[in-house]
């Protein structure tokens, strides 16, 4: 039997020089079969769920969404990350995608960049089915798809990237946070009777009279904040809607996101009055409720997507049921988050008025 035994002691070196030489290589042949959530014809409304097999931890990673390269970054396992959508790369925040090379956008990524940067995870907007996807699962590359920003499903999706990228404590304790603040708003409005909850007109984006409709996160924040969204059912999750149609419904509150310049972590006060004072002015809006009591507000968009969409939960529950939420300081959820999983210090201009 001598020589079972030096065969094996042979075999057991063999191994450990495999790994010890071949770190990567040892890692990424564990897989982790992980949910992943996409929609229907119906967007939001129709959301579908299915189960893909991922490498984990993954070395080389292709983030095709700023939402997920925020949650990766809150999680500490950025340094996996080769390369970033251009949509990442322009909201610069994490500070980390700045240095990374784009491989076109979030919707329709360059598959030859992809594949020239020999990744072995691509995650982010990569819907299964989608043209991009099933040219790089053929080639090899496993892909997962990640919204990021979803109310319903962030907890749940952190908790999926803290599993395949081994950070499941740091995913735990960020999905407990985002479920903390998320609950607690809903649990405080649940009550509230239709005529509590003042009307809100949401615009969203640079085009005027554009809305958010039943599926929307702008839909979920009105409802879940203790509002009553004016267009939930205009036939989309993001109907544009006619000025005349608006003033008929007499808003008591008007909430428009806004973005950088004008808004964001180097935010200009002067460029969001403009903005302000033109939404008010509008003869549609001159005479509604919102403008007479002066409840008009603006909200940067990157509020209402990724992690940080707690803080603007508080923001626009604090503005729809200023009572209910007195003790709240959505300020303070703001500076936390970024301290607590970022490392970052709140700087710049996210709402306006400013108080």
């Amino acid at each position: 039997m001598r020589w079972v035994r030096s065969f094996s002691g042979v075999l057991l070196a063999v191994v450990l020089v495999t790994v010890s030489v071949f770190p990567a290589f040892a890692a990424a042949s564990r897989k982790v079969t992980v949910p992943e959530y996409y929609y229907g014809k119906r967007g939001f409304l129709e959301l579908k769920s299915d189960t893909v097999r991922v490498p984990s931890p993954p070395r080389r990673v292709v983030v095709l969404w700023p939402y997920t390269a925020e949650i990766l970054k809150a999680l500490g396992a950025e340094k996996a990350v080769v390369a970033v959508c251009d949509n990442a790369k322009q909201k610069e925040w994490p500070s980390y995608v700045k240095k990374l090379p784009t491989v076109g956008t979030g919707y329709q990524p360059s598959v030859e960049k992809i594949l020239a940067l020999r990744p072995d995870l691509v995650v982010g907007y990569i819907k299964p089915g989608s043209n991009v996807r099933t040219q790089l699962e053929r080639a090899g590359i496993p892909c997962l798809h990640i919204w990021g920003y979803h109310p319903p499903l962030l907890s749940k999706e952190v908790q999926t990237l803290g599993l395949v990228f081994d950070r499941r404590p740091a995913a735990q304790n960020l999905a407990s946070y985002i479920d903390k603040w998320l609950n607690m708003v809903q649990e405080r409005t649940k009550k509230l009777s239709a005529k509590q909850r003042p009307k809100v007109y949401w615009e969203w984006g640079a085009t005027p009279w554009s809305s958010v409709g039943s599926g929307s996160t702008g839909d979920l924040y009105i409802k879940w904040a203790g509002g009553r969204n004016i267009a939930p059912e205009q036939g989309s999750s993001w109907p544009v809607v006619s000025p005349e149609w608006v003033a008929a419904q007499n808003p008591d509150v008007v909430i428009k996101c806004v973005s950088a310049p004008a808004s964001g972590w180097k935010g200009d006060a002067k460029a969001l009055d403009k903005v302000r004072k033109e939404l008010m002015n509008r003869p549609a809006l001159r005479n509604s409720n919102a403008v007479k009591k002066g409840r008009v507000y603006l909200i940067d968009s990157t509020l209402m997507y990724g992690p940080r969409e707690v803080a603007g939960l508080c923001y626009v529950a604090k503005w729809l049921q200023p009572e209910l939420f007195r003790d709240v300081n959505p300020d303070a959820v703001h500076k936390e988050m970024l301290k607590k999983f970022y490392g970052d210090e709140l700087k710049g201009i996210w709402v306006y008025p400013l108080k």
